[in-house]
């Protein structure tokens, strides 16, 4: 049995690469324009932004590895995939991100100019993070002990602030007046963690090992144990932030981002430092998850490119992504939209098929649903229907899955 504070160290610890930029953004968002249908629309939220990123660090804890999951499809798709995953999930959206993201409240709380100190701000923001995550093993000590309990705590300060707002009748917008919960699971893939789940699980294992555990079995337990609490953690924070957003709707008109919301509420409430506490916030949920997809990121291109070190790896891509992050918010979160609904259906269905016992058996199960669901996708982007995967993906993996095991006996 593992002490009590290990445990809820790592649950922190997880919590910490999680939560980043949208996952500050996109609840208080979702709740302040879904007014009377919040609930739906958040319960839609959870589905995507928390249980699949709990079943995607569960799923590599059991596989061992993104590249060992995928493999069980074929060595040429696990070498594509996971270089596309890690690309996407990395230097290419979600890192600069992190920087765009946490910049644009601090321009706000100064009032700067939007590139008066971009550049020079993202230099130093991707330098720390970079210093950071050479140490892969140390992310428990440095995330879960000290930067992700500052960070609740100011949300949490900030949360008990709001019931000073008045309160008032909200307006429902589209598209949560009539499909609240369908767009509250796309909310959530805009988070990006049931992706980042999949490469996560790898520094999880390394922290977990760090703990002086070397059981296979127990690592894998460990792992469940940690997931969960992290996604706990996520549930509490993802309510107190929802609710700040419903709240928020009598004196913040016209909102273009879950980040004027908060400003604004913050504002209002702390006239003096409100945007300066909001900024705070920003700045460590960004910062924590860029360490985490920095260190993933150089763990994993050091091991099919060993001719530049991890740490090389880490500040190139922490270089490539303050270039990207220049380029402004807006742009970022565009350009990942119909990249996500490509890349989550075959990440949701490669993780679901992980659980299935003796995966290793099963290739021709993995290779169809894994092609349907990549076919349907596309076919989604072009229809409008972000689901449009799901149910044919559900067939062809429940058919080739009996097919070969009634040819196995």
């Amino acid at each position: 049995m593992r002490k009590v504070t290990e445990r809820v160290v790592m649950s922190f610890t997880c919590f910490a690469m999680f939560f980043g930029a949208g996952n500050l953004i996109f609840p208080v968002f979702l709740s302040y324009q879904a007014g009377e249908n919040s609930v739906f629309a958040f319960l839609g939220f959870i589905l995507s932004a928390i249980t699949l990123p709990v079943l995607s660090l569960i799923a590599i804890g059991r596989t061992g590895s993104l590249d060992s999951l995928s493999s069980r499809v074929n060595p040429l798709f696990s070498k594509v995939f996971t270089i596309v995953i890690y690309l996407a999930i990395g230097p290419m959206l979600a890192i600069p991100r992190t920087a765009s993201t946490s910049y644009e409240m601090v321009r706000i709380a100064f009032s700067l100019e939007r590139d008066a100190l971009s550049w020079a701000y993202s230099f130093i923001f991707f330098l720390l993070a970079g210093l950071i995550a050479l140490h892969p093993e140390k992310l428990s000590k440095r995330l879960g002990k000290v930067l992700s309990p500052i960070l609740i705590g100011l949300i949490i300060f900030l949360f008990i602030s709001v019931f000073f707002m008045p309160s008032s009748s909200h307006v429902t917008v589209p598209p949560y007046d009539d499909k609240p919960l369908l767009s509250g699971i796309l909310d959530g893939y805009q988070t990006m963690d049931a992706i980042a789940g999949l490469v996560f699980g790898t520094i999880l294992a390394i922290n977990i090992r760090k703990m002086g555990i070397e059981d296979e079995n127990e690592i894998r337990r460990e792992g469940v144990i940690s997931s969960i609490g992290g996604g706990i953690l996520l549930l509490i924070i993802y309510s107190l932030l929802s609710i700040i957003g419903y709240r928020a709707f009598s004196i913040v008109e016209n909102p273009n981002t879950g980040a004027d919301i908060l400003s604004g509420a913050a504002s209002f409430l702390l006239p003096s430092y409100g945007r300066i506490l909001i900024a705070a916030i920003f700045i460590l949920a960004c910062f924590n998850t860029s360490v985490g997809l920095l260190s993933s990121c150089g763990e994993y291109f050091s091991t099919i490119c060993p001719s530049l070190s991890r740490g090389r790896w880490i500040f190139l891509f922490a270089l490539i992504s303050g270039l990207i992050a220049n380029v402004g918010l807006d742009m970022i979160i565009s350009i990942s939209s119909p990249i996500l609904e490509v890349i989550y259906p075959v990440a949701i269905t490669l993780m679901l098929l992980a659980f299935i016992k003796d995966g290793n058996k099963i290739h021709l199960t993995y290779k169809i649903s894994i092609l349907v669901s990549f076919i349907f996708s596309l076919i989604g982007i072009f229809t409008s229907l972000s689901f449009l995967w799901l149910i044919p993906t559900a067939i062809a993996a429940i058919v080739s899955f009996l097919f070969e095991r009634r040819k196995s006996k």
